[in-house]
């Protein structure tokens, strides 16, 4: 998460990758894996695009995957597709809807990536300072560690802490960072290193904030190893909206790589 304006290597302006893409948390389209198949047309009807249907569809269904299906529907949507006090508003309910698929099921990892990844985003729109001052960068960070101690191989929630150390540190600055924050680069390196290993490693929207992720330690290997990413993720053909939104993202990331 972002934290404090400071950069690392003013040859190559992160802050043009911020104004391409997330500031705060990330969205990936990989789905939970759902043993509800009720859920199947709503999650068809997401990846065509119709996300207002796929909404209707999963608030047919009061079971926790019906929940954490919606709350990611309704934050990728509201992220991509609402601007202002309304998409504020639409993350808050997103963010509801994820605390209830908690309540429902305290032990399902996914409920807590979802209560993260609508919390962010909504820090996100209020600005860094005011997220800050009300303690979303913390909770965040706690919902992330929760998902973990669950199930320490979730793509979304190594995906999510490693770019939560690598903002920090971009931001902030290796010392700052790690004395104040606790983030390190070797913790965001081994985040996304799981997440390189993971059998969803090759989607588009994980190979682009994998990407963005690296791009943000800002360090020639790592720089490098963010072009490599974003090529690859170039040559795949898009399967949904989604894809092709981040297809659109890629292209703009890999314009200000060096």
């Amino acid at each position: 998460m972002a934290i404090f304006s400071k950069l690392i290597n003013s040859s190559f302006n992160i802050r043009a990758i911020k104004a391409l893409t997330v500031l705060i948390f990330i969205y990936i389209y990989t789905f939970p894996t759902f043993s509800d198949t009720s859920l199947d047309k709503a999650r068809n009807l997401f990846l065509e695009g119709k996300y207002e249907n796929a909404l209707e569809e999963t608030s047919k269904y009061k079971t926790a995957e019906a929940r954490i299906l919606e709350s990611r529907i309704l934050s990728i949507y509201t992220h991509f597709y609402l601007e202002e006090k309304t998409a504020e508003e639409h993350f808050l309910k997103s963010y509801d809807i994820a605390k209830q698929a908690i309540e429902i099921a305290p032990k399902n990892d996914e409920a807590y990536v979802e209560a993260a990844h609508s919390l962010g985003r909504y820090g996100q729109k209020i600005g860094i300072m005011s997220a800050i001052t009300k303690g979303i960068a913390d909770r965040v960070k706690r919902y992330l560690n929760k998902a973990l101690e669950i199930n320490p191989n979730n793509i979304l929630a190594n995906l999510s802490k490693g770019i939560w150390h690598a903002e920090i540190v971009n931001q902030a600055g290796k010392g700052v960072a790690k004395a104040v924050y606790g983030a390190k680069v070797n913790s965001a390196i081994e985040h996304f290193e799981i997440v390189k290993k993971h059998k969803n490693s090759n989607e588009i929207g994980i190979l682009y904030e994998l990407s963005y992720g690296y791009s943000l330690l800002n360090e020639g290997a790592y720089l490098n190893e963010a072009k490599i990413i974003v090529e690859k993720l170039l040559k795949i053909p898009p399967t949904s909206d989604m894809d092709t939104l981040y297809i659109k993202k890629g292209r703009l990331l890999l314009k200000v790589l060096p």
